[in-house]
């Protein structure tokens, strides 16, 4: 299980633990103390950096399945990244991959980072080794950190994304199905889109906002100039072009994806938004 230390993968770590037992599985990241922090006791820890192939292949010895969660930054950096991580797949013990892509991976999409997705696909499909594709669509969790944690001050979402729909899925529900998808097998040789049960508008994602946090919050379209201007000035590279991008990619509708591949894995449907965002709001 790859990115054990990050949100998804620690996740679908603490989930298969709970299924199969501790043993059973183990968690890899570039830093194992941080992951050690978020997986169960007796969960094995072990290195595994994208960037140094020799980690990859202590990493994945001995394993029969593999999730392999993506890699995040710079593009080419990750696009490098994701084919050392295949090229090691494609020379160890393991059977299947789980690997998390996204819904946009049009080759005619804006979004910064559709060619890197693609491309792991394609290089996963010519592997030689049994997959599974799941395409995410973007996290509910990213939406309110990004852009509705932020309203909540200002009481405005300020961003270029017109009347385009976003089909949100949590990063727990996410995790889920890639643990469920990894353990059953079932889903071999399949591409599955993940998200949300209902795609909503940026005025309609606010108005949940709004009722959830108890504040009146709106939401203002932008020029994309004046948005990747403000990125420049508060981001580092490759950030800016990446999320205003993204933002063009979802006023072109191509977050807009809802489909039953999250029920088809789980049994269930994943969680609404608007329990999600009151979920947060208990939480706090």
């Amino acid at each position: 299980m790859t990115g054990a230390s990050g949100n998804v993968g620690s996740a679908a770590v603490r989930l298969l633990a709970s299924r199969l037992g501790a043993g059973a599985v183990a968690g890899l990241a570039r830093d194992p103390a941080r992951a050690a922090a978020r997986v169960p006791s007796g969960v094995e820890v072990r290195r595994a950096d994208y960037t140094d192939r020799a980690s990859l292949d202590g990493a994945f010895a001995g394993g029969s399945a593999l999730l392999f969660v993506a890699s995040d930054g710079d593009a080419r950096d990750v696009m490098k990244q994701h084919e050392n991580v295949i090229d090691a797949i494609a020379a160890s013990s393991i059977e299947r991959v789980v690997f998390t892509s996204i819904v946009d991976v049009d080759e005619h999409s804006p979004f910064y980072f559709a060619p890197v997705y693609r491309d792991a696909e394609r290089r996963l499909r010519a592997c030689g080794k049994p997959w599974c594709i799941l395409r995410c669509g973007m996290y509910s969790d990213f939406m309110l950190s990004q852009w509705l944690e932020q309203a909540r001050d200002t009481g405005v979402v300020d961003v270029p994304a017109g009347r385009g729909r976003i089909a949100p899925i949590s990063r727990d529900d996410v995790a889920t199905a890639a643990a469920l998808a990894l353990e059953s097998g079932a889903h071999e040789g399949q591409v599955l889109e993940l998200a949300g049960v209902e795609a909503y508008t940026l005025d309609e994602i606010t108005a949940l906002a709004s009722r959830a946090f108890g504040r009146l919050m709106t939401y203002r379209p932008v020029s994309a100039t004046d948005y990747l201007a403000r990125c420049w000035a508060t981001m580092e590279d490759p950030w800016p072009h990446a999320f205003a991008s993204l933002l063009a990619s979802v006023s072109q509708d191509r977050f807009a994806v809802t489909t039953a591949g999250f029920e088809r894995i789980v049994g269930r449907r994943p969680e609404e938004l608007s329990a999600f965002l009151e979920r947060h709001v208990e939480a706090q």
